[in-house]
């Protein structure tokens, strides 16, 4: 078995809502992230998956305690990083680093690009001018970028060409484990396949692991080893890329899979699993099975109680109580309730 980098222990994050109101109420929390776990391996990508809004961004910032979990435990190569102080967490800034979504608002206008990518290089080493200015155009030339743009601004360079200084600035400090925020979500489809293609090659080359989250099923298809499908701030099911994709326990990630567009000439002709009714307020999460609100196999046990985490063999996991019987893309054979 692969030795885990990071395991995620029932984390939790919840907002608290302010109240204008004069008379007492009970205090009220956005629930984004709600007790969930999982674990990543040396050398794996773990790919997070759903709809907009479900805690995916959420997850990946309370890994990194960009911003601070209600409760729960995050252990780093063995190590509780869950209390440390920031003073503490700061040597981990450097094993640990962040890609994220939009290459227009995440890069300083005001500096050059050489200028954003030696910031963290400045801030953690001590380098010369000299060594520092080579680092940064060796990581240029790492992730496509020709050595002579240094000294251009973000503005002159295309979205593709600014994600790609983005990761470079991500591995500035040699990181072993990156979360990817929707890396290739705000580029055309033609730059997102170089990209995605640029961040295999760079894991095989330097042995980095990722979390790699994503809306959308053919990009996670492409890149992750596992696959974790998320609703309302809870894991519905988890597993090896094949059992969720060809072997899909759950209703809700049956749904997902059926949306992804095909282009074929029997494309039309294709049935699609749809979802009903919108997602619930995570304000009021519904009692039991929080999908049970959308699935069309919900019964009387759905509505009342939480399904437990079934164990499905070799890894793959599913929230939902009738899982087995939905394993392998199945028709659900209990009865309609």
């Amino acid at each position: 078995m692969s030795e885990k980098l990071l395991e995620v222990k029932h984390l939790k994050k919840y907002y608290p809502v302010k109240s204008f109101s004069a008379l007492p109420r009970e205090k009220k929390y956005v629930k984004a992230i709600d007790d969930i776990s999982f674990d990543i391996s040396k050398g794996e990508t773990l790919g997070l998956v759903g709809e907009s809004g479900c805690g995916k961004t959420t997850t990946g910032r309370a890994i990194l305690r960009l911003i601070e979990p209600t409760s729960g435990e995050l252990h780093f190569e063995g190590r509780d990083i869950t209390t440390i102080t920031q003073k503490e967490l700061l040597p981990l800034r450097k094993e640990m680093q962040i890609v994220f979504q939009d290459p227009y608002g995440c890069l300083d206008p005001r500096k050059t690009v050489g200028q954003i990518i030696a910031r963290p290089i400045s801030l953690h080493e001590k380098l010369s001018k000299k060594d520092e200015r080579a680092r940064v155009t060796e990581l240029m030339e790492v992730v496509g970028l020709r050595p002579e743009y240094i000294s251009r601004y973000p503005h002159e360079f295309s979205g593709g060409q600014r994600q790609r200084v983005g990761i470079a600035r991500a591995l500035a400090l040699n990181p072993k484990f990156i979360v990817c925020d929707e890396p290739v979500s705000a580029l055309d489809v033609s730059i997102q396949a170089q990209v995605i293609n640029l961040m295999k090659t760079l894991q095989q080359q330097l042995g980095l692991t990722y979390l790699f989250i994503s809306h959308d099923l053919r990009v996670i298809n492409h890149i992750c080893d596992r696959v974790a499908v998320m609703y309302l701030g809870s894991i519905m099911e988890i597993g090896k890329k094949e059992d969720v994709y060809g072997n899909t326990a759950h209703p809700y990630t049956q749904a997902l899979l059926s949306a992804i567009p095909t282009i074929s000439e029997n494309a039309g002709s294709v049935v699609r699993e749809k979802l009903t009714g919108d997602i619930p307020s995570p304000l009021e999460l519904p009692t039991g099975c929080r999908f049970h609100t959308r699935c069309k196999y919900s019964k009387e046990i759905c509505r009342q109680t939480a399904p437990p985490m079934c164990d499905l063999g070799d890894g793959h996991f599913c929230a939902c109580h009738f899982a087995e019987d939905f394993a392998g893309g199945k028709t659900c054979n209990v009865n309609q309730g």
